[in-house]
C-alpha cells in the first residue's frame, strides 16, 4: 500500500485479527477522524473496515481449520468471536460452507 498510514492500519488488523476493534481505534491507527478514516479505508481497498476485517478472520479461519491442529471453537475465539454459533454464521456467509465442511474437505481421511 502506498498510503503509510493506512497501510499501519491494515498491518495493525493483520497483527490482531481476533481484537474488538471499533472505527475509532483503527482512526486512531491512522491518525484521522472516523469519517476521513472510513473514506479513505473504502476508497483505497474498496471495502469498509468491518467487511475487510471479517474477510480476514475468514481465511485465517480456513487456513487454521484446514490444519485441523485447533478445534472450530478455539479458532473461533482466537478470531474474536463469542460464540461458535455467531462464528459459524459468518464463516458460512463469507465462504459458502460451514466451518465443519470445510474441515472434512480439507483434511485427508485414511
Amino acid at each position: 500500500m502506498r498510503d503509510p498510514r493506512l497501510s499501519q492500519v491494515i498491518l495493525a488488523l493483520h497483527r490482531e485479527p481476533g481484537k474488538d476493534w471499533t472505527v475509532e481505534e483503527l482512526a486512531s491507527v491512522m491518525g484521522a477522524s472516523r469519517s476521513v478514516f472510513a473514506q479513505r479505508f473504502l476508497a483505497v481497498t474498496g471495502t469498509t473496515p468491518a467487511r475487510y476485517l471479517t474477510e480476514l478472520r475468514m481465511q485465517l479461519a480456513v487456513q487454521w481449520i484446514g490444519k485441523g491442529q485447533d478445534s472450530i471453537e478455539n479458532v473461533a475465539y482466537r478470531l474474536g468471536y463469542g460464540s461458535l454459533a455467531a462464528f459459524s454464521r459468518a464463516f458460512k456467509r463469507i465462504v459458502g460452507k460451514s466451518p465443519a465442511m470445510v474441515r472434512h474437505d480439507m483434511i485427508p481421511t485414511s
